[in-house]
């Protein structure tokens, strides 16, 4: 059974075993293994999520299949009531089994009872399994970005966006 727990500092390392099982099969085929390696170190050391937790407002979520941690998530208001999607990372042997869909719906949930009115996800644009699943979730394309996030690295995304109906 799927359950959804708040995270904290404290879970940092758990996030961290997530992402490493994760990103290097689903993006060194796209942007090479050098870039993950610098994106690792750049967005998932212990002191930057530390403040991405603290000093950006980032919201990270753990959801676990009975007593196991399968995926995580985080996002934050980016600006009026546009909230922004920032992470979710699935075990790869645990996409397509409703994980995601579960987490997106926690996280839609809570921000329209903030008055969220839209939310937004960067999706790298090789990453055709994430493009096709934030579209069936109801995600529209709005533009492309290059975000240069230094030595020479970039990233280059489509960007989403999902309007929130508040009652």
């Amino acid at each position: 059974m799927l359950s959804i727990k708040n995270a904290t500092a404290k879970d940092i390392s758990l996030i961290q075993d997530i992402v490493k099982q994760v990103w290097p099969q689903t993006y060194t085929p796209i942007v090479g293994k050098e870039q993950v390696t610098y994106m690792l170190n750049l967005f998932y050391t212990p002191e930057a999520l530390k403040k991405q937790m603290k000093l950006l407002g980032h919201r990270f979520i753990i959801c676990y299949d009975d007593d196991e941690p399968v995926a995580f998530a985080s996002w934050n208001e980016a600006e009026g009531n546009i909230y922004k999607l920032h992470k979710l990372y699935i075990i790869t042997g645990r996409q397509g089994r409703g994980v995601g869909q579960t987490m997106l719906k926690h996280i839609v949930h809570e921000i329209t009872a903030k008055g969220a009115v839209a939310l937004l996800v960067n999706v790298n644009r090789f990453n055709f399994k994430a493009k096709m699943f934030y579209e069936k979730a109801g995600f529209t394309h709005v533009i492309d970005e290059d975000i240069d996030i230094g030595k020479g690295y970039f990233m280059n995304d489509h960007v989403l966006t999902m309007k929130i109906s508040n009652p």
